[in-house]
């Protein structure tokens, strides 16, 4: 089971039992950097449809 969770300035990535715990400003930058592409990705296909 993939999980990831973001808590208390802390990223926590799972998969298969195997766990990556990341800290401070890296976990932010990560989490930043994962809801810019959703929005990207969600204006990408906004675009494609009204086309």
């Amino acid at each position: 089971m993939n999980t990831i969770n973001f808590s208390k300035g802390e990223l926590s990535i799972c998969h298969k039992n195997n766990c990556v715990n990341v800290r401070g400003d890296v976990a932010k930058t990560i989490v930043f950097f994962l809801a810019t592409l959703v929005v990207i990705s969600g204006i990408a296909s906004m675009l494609a449809k009204s086309n």
